[in-house]
């Protein structure tokens, strides 16, 4: 279920783009095509309605099911397509987001100013978007599968309703910025096709590739076909909407049409918010973790059906080594309560905990590391910047912080649609400071705690008790 959204050929200087020169693309009904894709001698019509037109061949390859039950001879399938595509540019004009502007600048260019969608035969894919800059405006059209027999759709409505509603984001996207960062335009056009049609499996059947891979960076996906991890990547802009109101993930395209990259514009527009990239990403792992089995209470409405995280065994003197936006997740059980800290660059790794009751775990107590924490835990530890060169952290067990030094998260959803998150209490840096290892600021009651259990730790002056996970004892 690959649904390409490269520019093509004919669009690949678009980057530079939003210059005067055209940008035209052929398309399947012009003499030869697209990549391949082409009508060739079959006899074409085509549907409109306010904003959507769509284009199929009558016989041969590319042709869809005829069928039609309709008064004016219409295939049921193309009206479908032309209805879906049609209920979501108008819903993504109700939350906001710009209209795709008119094609007319391009010679070829279905006939009108609406937004064309032509059905194919496709080899692999089931969905592409085409973008085409013109003067500073970058318009765009659709390829999307025909028939959808054999694309694992339990039927027809079902693969247009994903595909188009898909596409069209892409669209959408394209008159912020052309040819986007891959995890952010395939993840947000699955957000946008799950928040249109929240009765859609697609967006669940491409978790699994994400949720593997919870040391890879956000921002690096494997190489070779990588849908699969592309579209699982939904879940960042699905946590962040929950987090903090659906118009976040608008405002986020409003900065990267200004010039922004999407993960520093986040960044800014956390920042604004009280919190942070790097305040973020630790409760975003915990918040994939919490799903499946041990789905939690403030995270994902859906956690339940959502594929979980591999939890490793949470240990004092445990070390690994993030790169860029990964993380790790480990599971254990405190025998008394004990303070969990990181030694770590602070500028490249942060970390939350997180109590399990009952077996779910209570994303809404989430707490950064350094935190108090007693019983049956998560600890999540994640690199919180873009820089892949390697992070090494050591988690470490020490006697209890006083009340006033911890910085609970506030790690559960917002409150409603569109409404904030409360802010968090402190933020933390993204950037980098050449390497140093660093901790919170001893000004702070936190940091000059976090300072102290270090030395604590560093001096070994704690006290006798075991400290092996299980086995502490409180004092």
């Amino acid at each position: 279920m690959k649904r390409v959204t490269v520019a093509l050929v004919a669009v690949v200087a678009t980057l530079a783009a939003r210059e005067a020169s055209a940008a035209c693309a052929g398309r399947p009904t012009d003499s030869g095509g697209l990549n391949g894709y082409d009508y060739g001698a079959a006899e074409v019509a085509s549907f409109a309605l306010t904003k959507v037109r769509v284009h199929y061949a009558k016989t041969g390859a590319h042709a869809p099911v005829l069928t039609s039950t309709r008064a004016d001879g219409v295939p049921d399938s193309v009206a479908y397509a032309a209805e879906t595509g049609e209920t979501a540019l108008r819903e993504f004009a109700e939350w906001g987001y710009h209209a795709v502007p008119s094609d007319t600048a391009c010679p070829s260019n279905g006939g009108d100013d609406k937004v064309d969608i032509y059905l194919v035969k496709f080899n692999g894919a089931d969905g592409s978007t085409i973008v085409e800059c013109n003067g500073g405006a970058c318009s765009s059209f659709a390829l999307v599968e025909s028939t959808f027999k054999n694309r694992g759709y339990a039927d027809a409505e079902e693969g247009f309703r994903t595909v188009v509603t898909h596409e069209l984001f892409h669209a959408v996207q394209n008159t912020y910025k052309p040819g986007d960062a891959s995890f952010w335009a395939e993840g947000t056009a699955q957000w946008a096709m799950k928040r249109v049609h929240p009765e859609l499996a697609d967006f669940e059947r491409a978790l699994p590739a994400f949720f593997a891979e919870p040391t890879r960076s956000l921002d690096a996906p494997p190489s070779g076909v990588t849908a699969g991890y592309l579209y699982g990547a939904s879940v960042w802009p699905l946590f962040l909407s929950l987090r903090h109101g659906p118009d976040f993930i608008r405002s986020v395209y409003e900065k990267e049409e200004t010039g922004a990259e999407p993960l520093p514009a986040i960044d800014e527009l956390l920042k604004a918010k009280g919190s942070s990239l790097a305040d973020e990403y630790p409760l975003f792992g915990a918040w994939n973790v919490g799903t499946k089995d041990v789905a939690s209470t403030g995270g994902y409405p859906d956690a339940a059906k959502y594929p979980g995280v591999k939890m490793g065994q949470l240990a004092d003197g445990l070390s690994a080594i993030t790169s860029g936006l990964s993380y790790f997740a480990y599971r254990g059980k405190l025998s008394g309560e004990a303070a969990i800290a990181l030694e770590t660059d602070a500028t490249r790794n942060g970390g939350v905990v997180v109590p399990f009751e009952n077996g779910t775990l209570q994303l809404a107590k989430a707490k950064k590391l350094p935190a108090n924490a007693d019983g049956e835990v998560l600890v999540v530890v994640a690199g919180v910047t873009t820089k892949k060169s390697d992070a090494p952290f050591t988690i470490r067990f020490a006697d209890p912080l006083p009340p006033d030094a911890e910085t609970p998260d506030g790690g559960g959803a917002s409150t409603g649609p569109g409404v904030d998150a409360p802010p968090a209490a402190g933020t933390s840096s993204g950037g980098d400071d050449g390497g140093c290892r660093s901790a919170p600021s001893s000004e702070t009651p936190a940091g000059a705690a976090f300072l102290a259990l270090l030395a604590l730790v560093a001096l070994g002056k704690a006290r006798s008790e075991d400290r092996a996970l299980g086995s502490r004892r409180r004092p």
